[in-house]
């Protein structure tokens, strides 16, 4: 008897199987025999969870001789909101430099301006050459148009680069002016710097001796590469520990085949536990999964079995009354009625402007999604003039017409240039100013007079007129008449933008601030929610790198999907079954798939002898 139950122990799931991986970190430390690592977890394995212990470690064994000697410990993550994340958890403690790629390269190379303009002239020297010679092979049409205009563009921010005394650049928002870099050009220029200088290898090891990489599989390729470069260079001194998932690779620009470019020497630790998701969603992931490698997770024994649904719907179905009735079948087959609530479940959509449509603001995000100019501005709501009206004044709209006089004086003290601290010491008679002030906020108030609502466009007139706040000069230029007609594509973009009325900025903003129900697969990334829909709607999107109608088998592959199969390149199909995957393993509880589709049949057949679903957990509706 005592061997029988013996037994039935040992075969009982393990939820510390995992252990063993924050114990082999802390052992890449080592004074002694460090290593640099690369760790695999899976969705929620708790990659975070081990990043945290390890820094808490490193912070417990080596703060104080670190601080003593002005070094820190680097962590580069994917978003501000991990940023942030981390660092309450590390309680703030200075001994970690916690950023952004793009803010970790800056900090790193912005002392060096001449290298810096040297480079950007080089760059910009090399693109027009490009561009010349694309022009003079190629053919007439709106291609030759772009061509044209992105050179003389480039060629007058050269013209001016030699009276540049000092280069800007903001990672969490627009550059605007020939002296501010691009997202891309601090990217590129920073890793070009790493790799190819030795005395900027030498700064980065002798600053930050330690380096942990989150979401290492999206990191910028060039990063990477320049990273690996230094460890090749200063492997006894430099430790490099990445943390990450190659099946969660959803962006482009990240390095491809990862798993297969870590050096032999890294040691390798895999976590196989997934302590987030019910057994049926910790299932459906394994087999979506196993088509692109071998990687297998276990749910925890204490998992609760959970809930998957499939709705396969025509096309040309009303989006929002099938989703509603998914919602509802959701809630009565789990008994959960946080269904029937639309803050009770989070709808995974592929693409912004698919919110757009959905939520009401698609006449403000497509100019300037299409002009191709705004790129992670549009999507975190960081593009000025949206900021403005969004974080300044719509508060201060809405305490007006709630009567709080308190917060409308906060917020214009706050922001006004009416009332800045200048103005006072510089008038004697404040009272003037805060007439001058009041008289402002009137003014504006007065759009919504009689209920209705103005457009942005009203709203930035009255304070360029009143003063109220200040504007940057694009927007002045914005609210010339002739600016849809602008050469820059900026201005021209945003007065089509900012014609709409201010109700559907304040829907946009809701949507960029996370107030809504909707996300995209690709932004929910390491986050997780108790009850998650993916929405699949191909005809809905207008990108091409992803196809669930491929995937599920309702379109063929194409000509070039099967050439870069057959020379093992990524292809649609694998890119989005990585994205699939993201997707499905945000759910806790449970999970809706709701396919669009022009063949519901292909769909179902796809779905069932893949043994994604079974026949009962398919619906067609």
């Amino acid at each position: 008897m005592m061997m029988e139950m013996k037994n039935e122990k040992t075969q009982l799931p393990d939820d510390h199987v995992d252990d063993h991986v924050d114990k082999e970190l802390k052992q890449c430390f080592s004074e002694d025999n460090p290593k640099s690592f690369f760790m695999f977890a899976g969705a929620g394995s708790g990659k975070t969870r081990s990043l945290i212990n390890a820094l808490s470690f490193l912070d417990n064994e080596m703060g104080k001789n670190l601080s003593a000697h002005a070094k820190q410990i680097a962590v580069i993550t994917y978003t501000n909101a991990a940023c942030d994340e981390i660092m309450r958890r590390l309680q703030y403690k200075p001994i970690f430099a916690v950023s952004t790629i793009h803010s970790f390269l800056w900090e790193l190379i912005k002392s060096y301006q001449a290298d810096i303009k040297e480079w950007v002239a080089q760059s910009i020297r090399e693109d027009i050459a490009d561009l010349q010679d694309k022009q003079n092979r190629g053919r007439g049409g709106n291609a030759a148009e772009k061509r044209a205009e992105d050179i003389k563009r480039k060629t007058e921010r050269l013209a001016r680069i030699n009276t540049v005394k000092k280069f800007s650049y903001n990672p969490n928002g627009e550059n605007v002016g020939y002296d501010s870099l691009s997202h891309s050009e601090v990217i590129k220029m920073g890793s070009e710097f790493i790799s190819e200088e030795e005395t900027m290898q030498e700064i980065l090891v002798g600053k930050y001796p330690i380096l942990l990489i989150d979401e290492s599989q999206d990191t910028k390729k060039e990063l990477v590469d320049a990273l690996f470069t230094v460890y090749e260079k200063h492997g006894d001194s430099f430790i490099v520990g990445m943390f990450g998932d190659t099946m969660q690779k959803i962006y482009m620009d990240g390095k491809e085949n990862l798993s297969e470019c870590i050096p032999r020497d890294w040691v390798q630790p895999a976590k196989v536990m997934n302590h987030r998701s019910a057994k049926r969603i910790v299932e459906l992931a394994n087999v979506v999964r196993s088509t692109i490698d071998k990687q297998h997770q276990r749910p925890r024994s204490d998992a609760e079995t959970g809930m998957v649904r499939l709705f396969i719907v025509s096309s040309s179905s009303s989006k929002e009354d099938i989703e509603r009735q998914a919602a509802e079948i959701m809630a009565k087959e789990t008994g959960d009625k946080d269904w029937r609530n639309e803050s009770g479940y989070k709808s995974l959509i592929l693409e912004h402007h698919m919110a757009g449509n959905r939520l009401g603001f698609l006449n403000l995000y497509e100019p300037l999604n299409d002009s191709g100019v705004f790129d992670t501005s549009l999507r975190d709501g960081s593009i000025a003039e949206l900021s403005l009206l969004s974080n300044i004044v719509s508060p201060l709209v809405e305490a007006y017409q709630k009567g709080d006089d308190f917060e409308v004086s906060k917020i214009v003290r706050r922001h006004s240039p009416l009332l800045d601290k200048k103005a006072f010491t510089d008038k004697t008679d404040q009272t003037d100013l805060l007439r001058e002030a009041e008289a402002a906020v009137e003014d504006m108030i007065s759009l919504w007079k009689d209920g209705t609502t103005p457009s942005c466009l009203d709203i930035l007139k009255s304070i360029q007129k009143t003063k109220l706040f200040k504007l940057e000069s694009r927007a002045r230029d914005v609210l010339d008449d002739s600016a849809e007609n602008s050469d820059d594509k900026k201005v021209a973009a945003l007065r089509r933008s900012l014609k709409v009325s201010f109700k559907e900025l304040q829907r946009y903003s809701a949507y960029v601030t996370d107030n809504t129900r909707f996300a995209t697969h690709q932004g929910v990334k390491g986050l997780e929610f108790p009850r998650v829909m993916v929405i699949m709607d191909d005809a809905g999107s207008k990108g091409f790198l992803f196809s669930y109608e491929k995937l599920f088998g309702a379109k063929a592959k194409t000509k070039t999907d099967i050439e870069n199969e057959l020379e093992g390149k990524d292809t649609s199909i694998m890119r989005t079954t990585r994205l699939f995957y993201v997707a499905c393993t945000r759910a806790q509880r449970s999970l809706a798939v709701i396919a669009y589709t022009e063949d519901q049949d292909a769909v179902k057949k796809t779905s069932i002898a893949n043994k994604w679903f079974s026949e009962e957990e398919v619906v067609l509706l």
